[in-house]
């Protein structure tokens, strides 16, 4: 009898056990902890965890690694949140290393990533890493919310000033008198289009006609012209030569003073001299029919 009982007490006893044990199990399971994992532990500190819970992943370049162990808060440091990290022991994180403090997808989770430093020794477990927090999707909204404001209240002020000129008389005659002038500046180009269409053959015509003076230009014997051209700047110069000479009649015409008063005034007694014959014939023609008288 005692033996059935203590059997039965032992039999509840192991099933509790078994329970407590299967329950921790799940528990971590759920919560992504891998106990049979040997696993090293890292530090970091941060200004706001964002969050960042308890079993949050530790990735790197996208492959689980590790995951958040604890969080702890301490009132007296200007970066309170202390976050105990559990990675896989088989993985080494060389001098340099950071841990970003990102997004998890679009869903709002964080996640810690790895961004992995060139040094040549390793940090060792249980150190404080050095963090950063990722320019999350969410920042960047925030802060574009106040451009996004001003840009929304500068459509609005341009949208109500295009109101006002839609329904502005003004604008709608000056809209139509565009119009119009439009419609005179298409005819103008087409007249234009019509008259440069006959350019080509003026051109030609141009062309023919230079060709032709330029032909005639090398027929002409410069040389001779200019031969005949000095000849006569000769001829002109000794002429001249002649009218200055006193010796000459034409030099003693024009040079002597005397000699031209003289041929003046006989030249005015001849003038006057037939202005009386044409007055008074008889003074100088005396004709008798009969004879004179003796």
């Amino acid at each position: 009898m005692i033996n059935k009982k203590f059997s039965r007490e032992f039999k509840i006893g192991l099933t509790f056990i078994v329970a407590i044990i299967i329950l921790f199990f799940g528990l971590n399971f759920l919560k992504g902890i891998n106990i049979l994992t040997s696993t090293k532990t890292y530090f970091a500190v941060y200004k706001d965890v964002d969050g960042l819970v308890v079993s949050n992943s530790v990735n790197i370049k996208g492959y689980k690694v590790g995951q958040v162990k604890k969080i702890k808060y301490n009132f007296n440091s200007e970066q309170p949140f202390i976050v105990e990290l559990a990675i896989n022991k088989d993985i080494k994180l060389p001098q340099g290393t950071v841990f970003l403090l990102g997004d998890d997808g679009l869903i709002g989770g964080k996640l810690i990533d790895i961004q992995l430093g060139s040094g040549s020794s390793y940090i060792n477990s249980g150190d404080t890493v050095a963090t950063d927090v990722e320019n999350t999707l969410v920042t960047q909204i925030g802060e574009y919310l106040p451009h996004v404001s001003n840009l929304i209240n500068n459509l609005e002020a341009v949208s109500h000033n295009l109101n006002i000129l839609i329904t502005d008389k003004n604008l709608v005659q000056g809209i139509s008198s565009f119009g119009s002038v439009m419609n005179n500046l298409n005819q103008t180009l087409n007249q234009l289009r019509v008259s440069t269409a006959s350019l080509p053959s003026t051109m030609n015509k141009l062309n023919s006609i230079a060709t032709n003076l330029d032909t005639k230009v090398n027929q002409l014997d410069i040389k001779a012209l200019m031969a005949q051209l000095n000849t006569t700047l000769s001829n002109v110069e000794k002429f001249t030569q002649k009218l200055n000479n006193q010796q000459s009649s034409l030099g003693l015409l024009l040079n002597d003073r005397e000699l031209y008063d003289n041929l003046n005034l006989t030249i005015q007694n001849a003038n006057n001299l037939m202005v009386d014959l044409k007055a008074n014939p008889k003074r100088y023609v005396n004709i008798s029919v009969f004879g004179s008288k003796k």
